[in-house]
């Protein structure tokens, strides 16, 4: 009985530790199986931390070197970047239209993973003004109409554009965006003069240029007398006999009804060079008209000019209610100077204006001016005061309309058809067909409508 209990305590105690045996390695598997997840998810940290380094490694920009921008240029962010790896973004707008030192800012990303860098761009403004001028040089008659405005074309600045002109009472310590000149041009002074304009944009930048101004030593005109007075003295009775004539001819009085207007385009397709008296009873001859100059550029003649801008003066009065008469409508005639004054006389014209173009040598003359008679005209000297009204008149609204320069008005004694006129009675030069500018506006179809509106504007101003 002993022994069987003791046997009975030997398998209790056996069952006993093949329990604990079984409790011991269940714990062993757990804390292996924690182990592996330990050692797993460490790795995985590891891999993730070894692969983000990798793609942060793999993440740059490169700027390029040149961070200067001009003044006003159109530029992006990106034309700075020179090479990247990545989705490259950037948030800043580049303002180029502000001088000085600016910041942008950029964002890298690849793979959720991103860099920040930074480039600080320069914009500066090393563009000066440009002076555009239409003549360097001008050559101006003693005493004549001048304005200094005329020869300046533009000043510009590329990215501000065009500068205001101030005058100097007007400019402030730290003006910006302007140009001015001081004019101290004496017309009534002969000598040459420089004229210095000066710009400055709004940031400072300037640029200057000369215009060279002569004005010519004062011509004195005398007034033309007949050819049988500067022949000799021997014919002081004819003298005597002409002058009578001239002194008792009437004084012409206006009609304010008469609203007839002849419109002579000056010169035709064929100039005629046979000559006529340049004014009745006078013995001097000139050819009954000339061919006429061509435009410098242009190359068209100066009749078909005045033919072009003729028809539309004779459209631009009638309009107005005028009764116009041409002395011809085609360049295909052959109508001297004598004879196209008589066409203003049959027709008791109220006026007859002669269209013409001025050409010179000299390349840089510009500018329009009227021509009437002398008041001591040896021919049709009771035609002075009307004449003379209409020159000043008709210059003044045709520079006016047109923003041709005015020479003002001449006196003459030596056109023929002035001097056989019974009629008030201009020649009108329009400009210079010599001068390129001139030329090219005078044969512009737009522009030639200005002229005839000018020169219509200044006939009405005659009549009121």
């Amino acid at each position: 009985m002993e022994r069987f209990c003791e046997c009975i305590k030997y398998c209790i105690i056996m069952l006993s530790l093949e329990e604990g045996m079984i409790k011991m390695k269940k714990k062993i598997k757990i804390i292996i199986a924690l182990g592996i997840v330990v050692l797993c998810m460490g790795g995985y940290l590891v891999y993730s931390y070894i692969h983000q380094q990798n793609i942060m490694n793999s993440i740059h920009l490169e700027f390029n070197e040149n961070t200067v921008i001009e003044y006003g240029d159109q530029v992006s962010a990106m034309d700075f970047v020179q090479s990247y790896e990545g989705e490259v973004a950037c948030q800043d707008e580049i303002d180029t239209m502000t001088v000085g030192t600016q910041t942008i800012h950029f964002t890298v990303t690849k793979e959720k993973f991103s860099k920040e860098y930074s480039l600080d761009i320069e914009i500066k403004d090393t563009k000066n003004p440009e002076i555009v001028l239409a003549q360097e040089k001008v050559s101006i008659d003693y005493g004549g109409k001048y304005n200094l405005s005329d020869y300046v074309k533009s000043v510009t600045d590329p990215v501000d554009g065009e500068l205001e002109f101030l005058t100097s009472d007007k400019i402030t310590e730290n003006q910006v965006g302007y140009y001015t000149y001081s004019d101290d041009v004496d017309t009534k002074k002969a000598g040459t003069y420089q004229v210095k304009i000066i710009a400055i944009d709004l940031n400072g930048n300037q640029s200057e240029k000369t215009i060279e101004i002569e004005v010519k030593e004062k011509v004195e005109v005398q007034t033309q007398t007949t050819t049988s007075q500067t022949q000799n003295t021997q014919t002081s009775n004819s003298q005597t006999s002409q002058t009578s004539s001239n002194t008792s001819k009437p004084s012409y009085t206006a009609n304010p009804n008469n609203r007839v207007i002849v419109i002579d385009p000056g010169h035709q397709g064929k100039g005629n060079s046979a000559t006529e008296a340049v004014g009745p009873g006078s013995s001097t001859k000139k050819a009954k008209v000339a061919a006429g100059a061509t435009g410098v550029v242009s190359k068209v003649t100066e009749s078909q000019i005045n033919l072009d801008i003729g028809l539309k003066l004779r459209d631009e009065l009638q309009a107005r209610g005028y009764t116009v008469i041409m002395t011809r409508t085609s360049q295909n005639v052959n109508i001297s100077n004598q004879e196209r004054a008589q066409i203003g006389n049959n027709n008791q014209a109220a006026a007859v204006i002669h269209l013409h173009c001025d050409s010179a040598s000299n390349s840089s003359a510009r500018g329009a001016h009227t021509i009437a008679i002398t008041k001591n005209n040896p021919y049709c000297s009771q035609l002075y005061s009307a004449s003379s009204l209409l020159a000043q008149k008709v210059i003044s609204s045709y520079c006016a309309a047109t923003g041709i320069s005015s020479r003002g008005v001449s006196y003459r004694d030596d056109l023929t058809g002035l001097n056989w006129s019974e009629v008030p009675a201009i020649y009108i030069e329009m400009g210079f067909i010599s001068n390129a500018t001139e030329d090219g506006l005078l044969t512009d179809s737009t522009f030639q409508y200005k002229c005839a509106k000018g020169i219509a504007n200044g006939i009405d101003a005659y009549f009121q």
